[in-house]
């Protein structure tokens, strides 16, 4: 029986459902999103907790967490 790590997270945006509103990046608390070039990125992914609370926030239902 192996020692099991940390989970890892998978963040994906749907850029054809996305509108850049921001929600995910306000209402994250591993500051896993950023604004590069005026959209929305999940540049920090090693940062995700996995609490989803992005992918309910998202009015578009543009987020997605997966564990890895």
């Amino acid at each position: 029986m192996g020692i099991e790590g940390p989970a890892m997270w998978k963040v994906t945006i749907d850029r054809e459902k996305c509108t850049d509103c921001g929600a995910c990046m306000e209402s994250c608390p591993g500051d896993v999103y950023e604004m590069v070039d005026g959209e929305i990125k999940a540049v920090h992914q090693d940062e995700c907790h996995g609490c989803h609370t992005c992918e309910a926030v998202c009015p578009e239902e543009a987020c997605t967490v997966e564990e890895q």
